[in-house]
This record gives structure tokens, sequence and C-alpha cells, in this order.
């Protein structure tokens, strides 16, 4: 009776969407390879985050060109708050679609095809806003600023982000790859939004009245979603699930698993939460240190500074610092993976946490001292590097643990749950900065400087600690051999042996 329905979904399978040979992968070897790290892990995903990472970033300064909007107050503030809402809701729908897809391209890259369209739709419709009534605007920018934050970007982030853990079990592979995924990321954060677009920014502002300001930001960003489109289907067909692949055979077994026992499953493992907290603290300090705080950072403390015999701003000074702090973290993508290899992700990212550490310590020494905090930045760009590049090797080794240990994958509601917290931790870390700062009990520079560089110290000093408590891969080795037992029994079952 099982064998008959598991040849009913298989029979179901072949002639499905999936089976189209339009629709499948282009990468066919059993190993990662060369055309699959460069086209599927990092163009494709280079040309989407661009894309998403821009239109995260300065959607509201696009909108404040729109003097009536900016008017009403408390609008612009509202709406990053109260969409947190329907995006921590949709990255939970996404990560339960995921866990119970089970085609022949896979559970999660079928999404990212999907993604494609309202990815080029939302980004073109948040930035083309229709010249009628205030209210109407104000709609507009609700539903399609949405529409980008709570559909499109959930389910592409959510399925990109499971690539990874996805792609192989070969633990070197899956190191280097995890190496080679995280550059697009690291790309679209610091050389493109912290760069790159303030450059670009400039030719917008140049234009002579606010309606051509609007028109230049709508031409820049109905070519990044273009691109955007083109890069997911890129990043699509040059991707492979091979563990998702392995199931094959057992496909009805695994149909089985609900989102509910697959939460409970992971949230009664204690390396589950270690990664979850990790990303939670981690992500915090990312936004603190990010362009709108590091922007106010640098206006507080150097508002007219003498560097290298320029006098600067604060804006030109944080585009410096950037520059040459970003200098370490860019060439850490060389030496990381062998440096993981040898000594194991979890020393690595410890040294790395340690490293922030002092690089914050340097720069609360002496704020106002431009070499001082570009030193201290400097550490702390290298002590980016582990977690930028090779924490998401360590999520799949958490998630190859719960296979093991449960019989069953856990990474939809993982995924969901790990997306959730990025999205509050982005949409609340502002809002948290903003309180202390407007507050007129709290120094404003006292407050710039404790959450740009501060925060680390605790939030960095606390994740040693849990870390410690992080062994997963000592027994990873043991997990995997469990895993192709597993999956070899299954398999013989099914053909009835």
């Amino acid at each position: 009776m099982t064998n008959n329905k598991t040849e009913e979904s298989v029979a179901k399978k072949k002639t499905g969407l999936w089976n189209n040979k339009r629709f499948h992968t282009k990468i066919k070897t059993k190993d990662v390879n060369f055309w699959e790290m460069v086209f599927g892990y990092f163009l494709g995903p280079l040309g989407v985050l661009i894309m998403t990472t821009l239109v995260s970033t300065y959607y509201l300064t696009y909108y404040r060109t729109y003097d009536d909007i900016v008017a009403q107050g408390t609008f612009l503030t509202l709406l990053p708050l109260i969409s947190v809402i329907p995006m921590v809701l949709s990255n939970i729908i996404a990560g339960v679609l995921i866990g119970r897809t089970n085609t022949g391209e896979g559970k999660a890259r079928p999404y990212i095809l999907a993604a494609a369209p309202l990815l080029l739709v939302s980004g073109i419709l948040v930035f083309c806003i229709p010249y009628l009534s205030l209210e109407f605007r104000m709609v507009w920018m609700v539903l399609t600023y949405n529409l980008f934050a709570a559909v499109a970007n959930p389910l592409y982030s959510t399925s990109h982000y499971l690539m990874v853990s996805l792609s192989t079990r070969n633990l070197e592979q899956r190191g280097k790859l995890s190496v080679v995924a995280n550059i697009p990321a690291v790309a679209a954060n610091g050389l493109f939004s912290s760069i790159v677009m303030p450059l670009i920014l400039s030719w917008i502002k140049s234009a002579a009245d606010k309606q051509g300001v609007q028109n230049r930001w709508q031409c820049i960003m109905v070519m990044f979603s273009v691109i955007a489109f083109f890069a997911c289907i890129l990043e699509y067909y040059f991707t492979r699930e091979r563990i998702t692949e392995e199931g094959k055979g057992s496909e009805e077994e695994e149909e089985k698993v609900s989102s509910v026992k697959q939460l409970r499953a992971a949230m009664s493992d204690k390396y589950w939460w270690i990664i979850m907290i990790f990303y939670a603290l981690y992500q915090a300090g990312v936004m603190f240190k990010g362009g709108f705080i590091f922007n106010i950072y640098c206006n507080e403390f150097f508002a007219e500074t003498q560097v290298f015999g320029m006098q600067l701003n604060g804006e030109m000074v944080q585009s410096v610092l950037a520059l040459i702090s970003g200098i370490p973290l860019a060439a850490g993508m060389l030496f990381i993976s062998p440096l993981a290899n040898k000594f194991g992700k979890r020393s690595v990212i410890i040294a790395g946490l340690a490293f922030s550490i002092v690089g914050s310590i340097i720069c609360i020494s002496a704020p106002d001292s431009f070499m001082v905090v570009l030193i201290g930045q400097t550490f702390k760009g290298i002590g980016s590097i582990p977690g930028a590049y090779i924490m998401m090797a360590l999520f799949a080794d958490v998630l190859e643990h719960l296979e093991a240990r449960f019989g069953f994958r856990c990474d939809g509601v993982s995924m969901s749950v790990y997306n959730a917290i990025l999205t509050v931790v982005n949409g609340l870390a502002t809002a948290f900065f903003l309180f202390f700062y407007d507050n007129s009990a709290f120094s404003p520079a006292g407050v710039a400087e404790f959450f740009f560089v501060g925060y680390e110290i605790i939030a960095h000093a606390v994740l040693i600690i849990l870390l410690l408590f992080m062994n997963v891969e000592k027994g990873i080795k043991e997990d995997q051999k469990i895993i192709a037992e597993r999956k070899k029994t299954a398999k013989s079952a099914v053909k009835g042996e």
C-alpha cells in the first residue's frame, strides 16, 4: 500500500510543471562546481541583493522628496514600524510553504523563480508613484512597500538563504560555498549601499527640481529592479538542491512532518537556540553600525574635521571610514575558508568577535579622533569577517544535526524564524535608537557613541560565552553517517528489499 502511494506520488511529479525541461537546473554535477558558485551563488544573488538592499535602505529617502508626505509628520515613522507585522507573518508563511514543497527541482529553488516577477513589479511600484491626491499616494506607499517587504523579499530571502544548507553534505565544499554566497550580501551592504549609492545620490540631487529628482530615482530603481528579475532567474538555473534530491525515494514520509512538529523539534535543540540568539544580537549590531546611525555618529563627532590635510564634513568622513575599514572585510573572503577548515568555524567566529570588541574599545577611547576611530573600525572590519562569511555554514551544520537527531529536516521553519528575527531587528533597531537619541534626558553624542560602538562590546561578549556551548562541529561526521544510513534503509524499503 505504501509503495503504491509512493509510486503514485512520483508519477504525479513526472507529469508536473517542474518536470518540464525548461525548468530543470543547468547544474548536473554531483559536486559543487565553478559555474554553480559564479552564477548561482555570486552573480545571481548579487543582482538581487543590491536591489533589495537599496530599496530597504533608501525608500524613505525617496519618500522624503514629497514635501506633503513629509508634512504628515508621523506617517514616515509609522510606516516601517507597522510593516514589521506583515513582514514577520510573511516570513513564517514562506518558511512553512518551503517546508511543505517537494518538487523535482527542490523545495526552495521554485520560490526563487517565483520571486523574480514579484521583485520586478514591487521594486518599480515602490518608486513609481502616481501624481494623484495625497491620500491616494499614502495608500499607494503602504501597499507597494508591503508588496515588496512583506511578499516579494521574504519569498526570495527565505529560499535564497537555505541554498547553502541544501546544496551539499560535503563540509569543505559547503564551507567554500558559504563564503562565496555571502560575498553578495557584503557587497550590497558595504560597497553599493555605503559607497556607490551616495555617489548616485549626488547625481540624483543635482536635478533642477523635485520632479527631476523623483524621475532620476525612478530611472535608477527601475534599472535595478530589471537586473534583479534576471538575476533571480540566473540563481534559479545555476543552483541545485542535492540534499533535497536524496529524499526522492521517500517523499511521502517527509510530507507527513508538519511545520508544528518541525518547530517543536528545532526548539528542543540547544544548538538551534544558540544560532537564533546569535543572529538576533549580531544583526542588531549590524543595524546599529549601519548607514543611518553611522551617519549620525560621524556628524556628532566629525561634522567638520581635518583628514589627511583636507577639511571634511560628516558625510565625507563616513565614506572614508567605510571605504578604508571595509578593505579587511573584502579581503577576508580569500583566507577565511582555509582558517575555518583548520581551526573550526566556531573558533574562528569567536576570534572575530574578540577582534570586534577590541575595535570598539579603541573607538570609545577617543571617539572624536579620526585616526583612532579608523584603527578601531579596521579591527571591527576584521572581526566581522567570520560572521559575514561562514556563520551560514555553521547554521547548515545545525540543520544537519537536527536531521540526524529527529529523522527529518527543519529547513523551512528554521529559515522562517531566522528571517522573522532579522525582520524584527531591522525594523525596530532604528526606532529603538531614535527613542534614546531624541530623548532630551540623554546626550545625543553619547547615545550615538553607545549604539555605534558600545553595544557590540556587550553583545559580542555575550555571544562569545554562548558559542562556547556550540559543539555541533564535533559530531557532524557522526550525524552525516546516521543520515546516510537512514537514507539507505529508506530506499531499500521503497524498493521492497
